[in-house]
């Protein structure tokens, strides 16, 4: 569901080893990924590595089980949980377990989150991602007084009732409302694809961003990946269309990773760079690489990218830019 997809933080992975502790028996380790908040409803990825032939059983202390060497399993409420790992050998024998507490903290009182996706002109998105609330009930999402899903809505120009109702854990119902603004905005595919060249271009000729000079160790080029793209254009026109200029969104309080989130990604970590009023790529990349934090993500240990140029007439700055990196 949506507003349960917390499986990695803003910025980095947080891993725990956990050792088998039978003497003697197969190397047996198992490890999870989760979000450094640990709170609920929190989505945990396990994983476990155990020769071949030899299957995982899981429990994960709270009434459910699972099999393999891989498992997600979320916990809707805050608790300190009992995890067991057991290694299972062909014939059903058990030859390993390990064991560990899991707590997992309180994001306090429930309360329902939309986060807003406007990818293309027109085109609206809308996601219950930011929520909290420690049941596994499905949020219902509605637009101009119409039950959608996740998928695009096409709307005309003009403002849009957007709504997120939920039941939370004791049986109340919550909401959460945004009138949505629809107005045209242009993109460029070419100021996108140059933004890519010029940003894997500093990567190539390993720019420093300390001393502002190439030459460095060179860096393997960024993905265009897709589902960055709309989350990366979905800043941008945000920007454009509700006149804020931050990396948290004024309009629906989205940070980078809730709308990669929402956009359907879940990547080990994420970072963003916005500018307003460039007028070519070239600008723009040159802006970022100067500033040491921009630069540092330009630069940094990421695989994929999202790029996004809005240009609308009659705002603050008229043209907004938006890279979006994540790490795989």
């Amino acid at each position: 569901m949506p507003h349960l997809v917390l499986t990695l933080g803003l910025l980095s992975l947080a891993a725990a080893p956990l050792p088998g502790q039978a003497q003697g028996a197969p190397d047996f380790r198992i490890g999870y990924r989760v979000s450094a908040e640990r709170q609920a409803p929190l989505r945990v990825a396990f994983e476990a590595s155990a020769p071949a032939g030899y299957v995982v059983q899981w429990v994960f202390g709270d009434g459910t089980q699972a099999t393999g060497l891989r498992a997600e399993h979320v916990y809707y409420r805050p608790g300190t949980y009992q995890l067991q790992a057991t290694l299972v050998d062909a014939g059903g024998r058990v030859v390993s377990r390990a064991e560990a507490q899991l707590p997992v903290g309180s994001a306090g009182a429930e309360r329902p989150a939309l986060t807003v996706l406007q990818p293309t002109p027109g085109e609206v998105r809308l996601s219950a991602e930011g929520s909290v609330l420690y049941t596994p009930a499905r949020p219902t999402l509605m637009l101009s007084g119409r039950e959608v899903g996740t998928g695009a809505t096409r709307l005309p120009s003009g403002t849009h009732a957007a709504v997120v109702r939920a039941t939370t854990s004791d049986g109340r119902t919550v909401e959460k409302r945004l009138n949505v603004t629809v107005a045209p905005w242009t993109g460029s595919a070419a100021f996108d694809a140059e933004v890519l060249r010029l940003t894997n271009q500093a990567r190539a000729q390993g720019y420093n961003c300390a001393t502002h000079r190439t030459g460095g160790g060179a860096l393997p080029p960024l993905k265009l990946d897709p589902t960055l793209t709309v989350a990366a254009q979905a800043q941008s026109a945000g920007m454009a269309l509700y006149g804020y200029f931050d990396h948290t969104s004024a309009f629906d309080g989205s940070t980078p990773m809730r709308r990669v989130l929402a956009a359907g990604l879940s990547p080990q970590s994420v970072a963003e760079n916005i500018a307003a009023g460039q007028q070519s790529p070239a600008e723009v990349v040159q802006g970022w690489l100067k500033s040491p934090g921009h630069c540092r993500n330009i630069m940094g240990d990421f695989n994929r990218i999202g790029l996004s140029y809005v240009n609308r007439a009659g705002t603050t700055y008229g043209r907004y830019w938006t890279q979006v990196f994540a790490r795989m």
